[in-house]
């Protein structure tokens, strides 16, 4: 089915927003980190200031998409070798839900977000490779045991996956998710076959994504006097209570999860992105379905 173009939404048409130096998803802008880090004060940026107006448009997934996604997914499990290229071709192949952001001006993706189901997908290699990198990776912490019963589910959950350059406009993140949580509403009317209309009647989903956590200063450091504690939701554990999220539409999903654990990065890929006084996690949540109404009522309001 088409999209509706996100130009065609008059808070979405011309955005400014400041043009990045680099194309990296997984840089967070230098605003977004004033009050976390202290090295915004030595005069020095990765940000040019220069301003640009640019359209955005919505489209289903298409063949010609596969390198720009690829580019975008490419340190999906950091730098772990998996099958990316089937991975990518999943997302392709299932144009009923999913979509792709680009401008106006070039065919390049620069984002995307879709809901692979685990059951649907499970024989493929590389959800095989999803699975064995997050047990790895979450064995140890206390939620092992419902990422693996929430793997042995299997029907029912959807893997959201989104992806986009850091400079994309969060103007932009209410219309994705009404559109991915609108598609997988029709889904389950529309498609041809049952089985096919089962597999979007998600209970639950599953996300992968990156956060910034602050490391605390030094007790007694010059820096560390004066400095207000930003108060952090109570409903966090204290392990999570301090972390940066570089998608924001992230923090709301993580306040309105069942359950979530984090990881450190170790890729020597992602060295270069970490922040001084922060360090790059990976996030995984679990979100019921039926918390999507409140998600969608916040994220409205965190644009607004």
């Amino acid at each position: 089915m088409g999209k509706r173009k996100a130009k065609e939404n008059d808070h979405l048409q011309h955005n400014e927003f400041p043009s990045c130096s680099s194309s990296s998803e997984h840089l967070v802008s230098s605003k977004r980190l004033d009050d976390a880090s202290d090295s915004s004060n030595d005069g020095s940026s990765q940000f040019s200031q220069d301003v640009v107006n640019v359209d955005f448009e919505f489209f289903d997934p298409k063949e010609s998409d596969f390198h720009g996604l690829q580019a975008l997914l490419r340190s999906y499990l950091d730098d772990v070798a998996w099958d990316l290229t089937t991975f990518v071709e999943l997302i392709l192949a299932q144009t009923t839900v999913g979509t792709v952001i680009k401008t106006a001006e070039d065919e390049s993706p620069i984002g995307f977000i879709t809901a692979l189901n685990l059951e649907r997908y499970k024989a493929h290699s590389c959800m095989q490779e999803i699975r064995t990198f997050l047990m790895e990776k979450c064995g140890s912490t206390s939620e092992a045991g419902k990422l693996e019963a929430l793997w042995q589910k299997q029907q029912g959950v959807g893997l959201i996956v989104n992806e986009r350059l850091v400079n994309v406009p969060v103007d932009l993140a209410p219309p994705l998710y009404e559109g991915l949580f609108q598609e997988i509403a029709w889904a389950t009317e529309d498609e041809p076959i049952q089985s096919l209309r089962d597999a979007f009647k998600f209970t639950d989903y599953l996300i992968l994504t990156r956060v910034y956590q602050e490391i605390p200063k030094k007790k007694g450091s010059a820096k560390s006097k004066n400095k207000k504690t930003k108060k952090k939701p109570r409903n966090l554990p204290q392990e999570v209570a301090n972390l940066i999220y570089i998608k924001p539409e992230d923090e709301i999903f993580h306040k309105l999860s069942s359950w979530s654990c984090t990881f450190p990065v170790d890729a020597e890929t992602l060295a270069g992105h970490e922040t001084r006084g922060l360090k790059l996690l990976r996030l995984v949540m679990c979100i019921e379905a039926d918390r999507v109404q409140d998600f969608a009522a916040q994220l409205s309001s965190l644009v607004q």
